[in-house]
C-alpha cells in the first residue's frame, strides 16, 4: 500500500508545465492534535475518550506551478489516548499520551483566485516516538483534581517508527506581496503497530485529526 501511495506522490509532483515558473516557500504552523488509538479496548467499566494535543511544524514547500507542489516537513505531535469512568461523584480519567517526530512528504494541489486558494494535501509520513507519560487523575465533585504522571519508560516490545498516510484539505489567504496565511485541516492514519510484531502486546495503532494555523513565506 505504501509503495502505491509513493508512486501517486511521484506522479503527482511530476505534473507540470514547461513554461511553469517553480516557486520556493518556507513556513510553519501550530494547532491542536485530536487523536485516539484504533483497536484499543478499555479497562472494565471505562469509556474511550479522544485525547487533545499540540502539533507543530516548520516546513518547505515547492510549487511547480500555480496548481501543483510538494511539501516537506518537521512535525512535533502528540497522540495517544484517553479513557475514563464515573464512581459516585468521582470521575477517574487516565490518558497516554505519545510524543512523536514526524516527517510528512505531502504532494499539494491549489485551486482559487490569485488571493484566496483552497489547498488539497495527501502523502505518507515517517515518525519517530521520541518519549511520552501516562497519568491518572480523579476528580470529586468537578472541584478536587488530585493526578499522577509517570514518564514513560520504553521497552523492547515498543516500536517506536511508524509510517502512515495525511490527507488533508484548507485555505491559503493571501497577505502583503510574498506571505499566505494557512489554515488547514489533516487526518493521521498510522499503519503500523505501536507494539513490535510477536511480542504479545495488542495491537494498536495511531489515528489523528489535527486543526492548524500556519504562515507561508515566499522565498523564490
Amino acid at each position: 500500500m505504501l509503495r502505491s501511495v509513493l508512486f501517486i506522490s511521484i506522479c503527482i509532483f511530476a505534473v507540470c508545465t514547461a513554461s511553469a515558473e517553480v516557486s520556493v516557500l518556507a513556513g510553519g504552523r501550530a494547532g491542536l492534535n485530536i487523536s485516539n488509538l484504533r483497536k484499543f479496548s478499555t479497562p472494565t467499566d471505562y469509556k474511550k475518550r479522544v485525547i487533545l494535543g499540540s502539533d507543530l511544524a516548520a516546513f518547505l514547500r515547492i510549487d511547480f506551478n500555480k496548481y501543483i507542489g510538494i511539501q516537506t516537513e518537521v512535525e512535533f505531535i502528540q497522540k495517544g489516548q484517553r479513557w475514563n469512568r464515573t464512581l459516585d461523584s468521582a470521575k477517574l480519567t487516565s490518558k497516554s499520551v505519545l510524543n512523536y517526530i514526524q516527517f510528512p512528504i505531502l504532494a499539494v494541489a491549489r485551486v482559487g483566485s490569485d488571493k484566496v486558494k483552497g489547498v488539497f494535501l495527501f502523502g505518507p509520513y515517517f515518525a519517530y516516538w521520541s518519549g511520552g507519560y501516562s497519568q491518572d487523575a480523579v476528580s470529586v465533585d468537578k472541584q478536587t483534581t488530585t493526578a499522577i504522571t509517570n514518564k514513560y519508560n520504553f521497552t523492547h516490545q515498543d516500536m517506536r517508527f511508524d509510517v502512515g498516510i495525511v490527507t488533508g484539505a484548507g485555505i491559503d489567504i493571501k497577505v502583503g506581496k510574498k506571505g499566505w496565511v494557512e489554515f488547514t485541516a489533516r487526518h493521521n492514519a498510522g499503519l503500523l503497530s505501536i507494539a513490535k510484531k510477536n511480542s504479545g502486546m495488542p495491537k494498536l495503532y495511531n489515528n489523528s485529526f489535527n486543526l492548524s494555523f500556519g504562515y507561508i513565506y515566499i522565498i523564490k
